[in-house]
């Protein structure tokens, strides 16, 4: 062999050696936390809280200082935050039950990711479903009544099923799924997504053990805009934000003066995101201690901010800064230390990893990828930021000034960010300001036209609120302490409902798997009638028809004991006894009603039917027996979750 030939045999050897090296992708860990305001970290300025853990990932890498969400047309701003973030759109096209679009983890999971998550998900199950690969201690919802005995599911076969998780604490038991998961991928090449959207420090603001008492009132400096510093700055008035959504924003304490309050307040919540940070730490150990970290691009990022009296607002629906800002700061591979004052969403978070990790960004993205400005290419992805809020409140900044409008009375507040941060001054009485805020005002209405801001699209959200009523897209879940269902002799039933549904279709020895489907689709059809989808009165009565059941009746056998027929009651009146025809609507529309709104549209069934098909030919022949058709009908009364009596 030449020299020649040899060190062409050695670059060869070289390049593809480093081929299969970038092959290799970065492993993407994405830590969400829920209510935590953008001053409750130490390594960003506030002396007062202890975050260790969280100043870990942020001194040792890349901060956005001016970071927001876009807004929300309900109270309950988790949840277009999440559908704003998953789908990479803005709050006026983000499709709130995600049902639409290529979802960020998806992208990961056809690059050969692996992907995971635990934690909060407030947008449908068949969202999730169709969004991760494996998954532990999921809650489907906007908010638990207790950090205990949290309703949650895991992910078998495809499928989430509810389990009883007992009394572990809420954030304990989320980190401890996400470094189960973690210790198992050390063992495989595959690149993993981990998400984890913990619920912390959301309300109920209740800190467990030596962590409610860390904190001393006395030492607690409240924000300068605080009401209870600053009660001149609050606005009362109906509409401005100022009650409901934040649930725990009164204080208790008898005599105590406000500042007194707010302090106790303050300890709690302090509290409860030092317990977050502890358990944070352990994820990120876990990281180091499997040799994982160095090949783990870490991000983080907070839903929205928290009024907590600032302003006098309560809740976290309102453009003030404490509210629309949040914090995104990112470390690990590949990412350098740094920060930027650039303009960003929180929704550019999906193209950003995207850009980070190599992977394509779908053309319907809208969010802007931050690479760019990690990687010191370019300094801004815009000039302006919008924020929109119900009905009554815009906003529009550029790197200083921000307009704050209420279109509702024709008025404009003026800030100067640069050097009253805290929004403690309004000037936009001063004339000097006068061309200033008309300038701002022009770019206002260019970005409610860019954004698809009009008053027919905010009317159409505010009454959406995004899912069941109550603001809660997740599925009505399991009540706290276990699964606990009806009294069901579920294989009797299954088979019975399997009897009449093979009548309806005039077969008897099974059907394909495409004729399966199709007669779910006719009876929903039937059952529907003139109106999109069916609730759930309306899935008892078509299943008492299928059954032979005179509607309204209490048919069947449940819990053993016979109904008496035609004895009328509300249909599946919750807590109380269900005839067969209950029981199976109940089973049924857990089964398939994806984002939790108790009601079943055509799309939603022709999707659920189409996996129960698929995963009910066990032996693959194309045919679902009647024993296959039974199992995929006794599976839902299995699954289903225990009614509850009471619901916050």
């Amino acid at each position: 062999m030449t020299t020649r030939t040899l060190t062409l045999l050695v670059a060869l050897i070289g390049a593809i050696a480093s081929s299969a090296a970038s092959a290799k992708r970065p492993n993407v860990l994405f830590i969400f936390t829920d209510d935590q305001r953008p001053d409750a970290f130490s390594a960003l300025g506030n002396p007062d809280i202890k975050t260790p853990n969280m100043d870990r990932i942020i001194n040792s890498g890349f901060v956005f200082n001016q970071a927001y969400i876009q807004g929300s047309m309900t109270g309950a701003t988790c949840l277009p935050s999440r559908a704003m973030l998953m789908s990479g759109k803005p709050l006026f096209r983000a499709p709130l039950r995600l049902d639409s679009g290529v979802l960020m983890p998806q992208v990961f999971q056809k690059a050969g990711y692996k992907t995971f998550a635990t934690g909060k998900w407030h947008n449908g199950e068949l969202s999730f479903e169709n969004c991760f690969d494996e998954a532990e201690a999921v809650f489907f919802g906007g908010a638990a009544r207790s950090h205990v005995n949290v309703p949650v599911h895991q992910m078998i076969a495809g499928l989430m099923v509810p389990y009883d998780a007992g009394e572990t604490f809420s954030t304990d038991m989320f980190a401890a799924a996400a470094i189960d998961f973690i210790e198992r991928q050390s063992k495989t090449e595959q690149p993993f997504f981990c998400y984890i959207p913990f619920t912390a420090p959301h309300s109920p603001v209740t800190p467990p053990g030596k962590w409610a008492a860390m904190y001393d009132p006395e030492k607690i400096t409240l924000p300068p805009n605080h009401s209870a510093l600053r009660p001149d700055l609050a606005d009362k008035r109906q509409g401005t934000g100022g009650r409901g959504g934040g649930r725990g924003g009164r204080g208790r304490g008898g005599d105590a003066s406000p500042v007194d309050r707010a302090k106790q307040q303050y300890t709690a919540y302090y509290g409860l995101i030092s317990h977050l940070d502890h358990h944070i730490g352990r994820v990120l150990d876990t990281l180091e201690k499997t040799g994982q970290a160095e090949n783990t691009i870490i991000l983080f990022a907070t839903d929205h901010g928290m009024a907590m009296n600032s302003h006098g607002q309560s809740g976290k629906h309102n453009a003030y800064e404490h509210t629309s800002r949040v914090q995104i700061f990112a470390s690990g591979a590949g990412v350098p230390k740094g920060s930027s004052d650039a303009l960003v969403y929180l929704y550019d978070i999906y193209p950003t990893l995207c850009g980070l990790t190599g992977l394509p960004i779908p053309d319907e993205v809208e969010g802007k990828s931050l690479a760019g400005v990690i990687h010191g290419k370019q300094a801004k992805v815009r000039n302006h930021l919008f924020t929109a809020y119900m009905d009554d409140q815009r906003a529009i900044r550029d790197d200083r000034w921000k307009l704050f409008y209420r279109p509702k009375e024709d008025r404009a507040a003026l800030y100067d960010l640069k050097n009253d941060p805290h929004e403690l001054n309004d000037l936009a009485a001063k004339p000097e300001n006068k061309d200033r805020i008309a300038k701002l005002k022009v770019e206002l209405a260019k970005a409610q036209q860019l954004y698809g801001d009009t008053p027919e699209v905010t009317a159409r959200l505010m009454r959406s609120r995004g899912g069941r009523p109550g603001g809660a897209g997740g599925r009505r879940p399991a009540g706290a302490g276990g699964i606990a269902r009806p009294t069901v002799d579920a294989p009797a039933l299954a088979k019975r409902v399997t009897e009449k549904f093979l009548a309806h279709s005039k077969a008897e020895s099974g059907l394909a798997k495409g004729k399966f489907q199709e007669i779910w689709t006719q009876l929903h059809a039937a059952w529907a009638g003139d109106e999109k989808s069916v609730d759930r009165p309306g899935l008892i009565q078509g299943f008492a028809k299928l059954l032979g059941e005179q509607p309204g009746e209490r048919g069947g056998r449940v819990g053993g004991q016979a109904d008496r027929g035609g004895q009328r009651r509300p249909a599946d009146r919750l807590g109380g006894p269900i005839g067969a025809s209950g029981v199976i609507a109940r089973a049924f529309s857990y089964a398939a009603d994806s984002d939790g709104d108790r009601e079943i549209t055509a799309t939603e069934l022709q999707a659920a039917a189409k996996k129960w098909s698929t995963d009910g030919d066990k032996n693959t022949d194309g045919t679902l027996s009647p024993v296959e058709i039974s199992s995929v009908i006794e599976g839902f009364i299995k699954s289903m979750p225990a009614p509850r009596s009471r619901r916050r």
